[in-house]
């Protein structure tokens, strides 16, 4: 499993308790927190690419659950099983913001992490939302060879 792989795990395990703690809180306080000793000095592109998913999040979230929303026909965010509604986060957070990374490998590894977190839905809803973020911005980024 690839470093970025494993980053939107972990930023899918610190959404998930940010969450269940009220989602008042820093999101990077409560990745610290859930950070163990030897995480820290661990696998630095790991640490170093979840803390760029989640202050990507922290800094954005309206837009993000606004977009998201929008393109979920007939859902709300707050019906979304919680993993579902992170994995989204987590990838329209790439797609949207973080150009380093093709909209399509987003999109491939939000589907990964629902097959392997969610519900024997998640997946195709995963993708079906994602899908449609894609083929708007894909348009737009013709000119830029993501």
């Amino acid at each position: 499993m690839g470093s970025r792989t494993k980053a939107r795990a972990r930023a899918l395990q610190v959404l998930y308790a940010w969450e269940l703690r009220g989602g008042e809180e820093p999101l990077a306080r409560v990745n610290l927190e859930l950070s163990a000793p030897g995480e820290r000095s661990g696998e630095p592109e790991v640490r170093e690419y979840t803390e760029k998913i989640l202050a990507t999040i922290a800094d954005a979230l309206p837009e993000i659950d606004s977009r998201l929303e929008a393109l979920a026909e007939h859902w709300r965010l707050s019906r979304m099983a919680t993993v579902d509604r992170n994995i989204l986060r987590i990838a329209a957070a790439e797609m949207l913001y973080l150009d380093d990374v093709p909209l399509r490998v987003s999109l491939h590894e939000a589907i990964r992490l629902a097959e392997w977190f969610g519900t024997e839905e998640s997946s195709r809803f995963v993708n079906g939302v994602l899908d449609a973020l894609f083929r708007e911005l894909e348009p737009e980024q013709l000119g830029d060879a993501r």
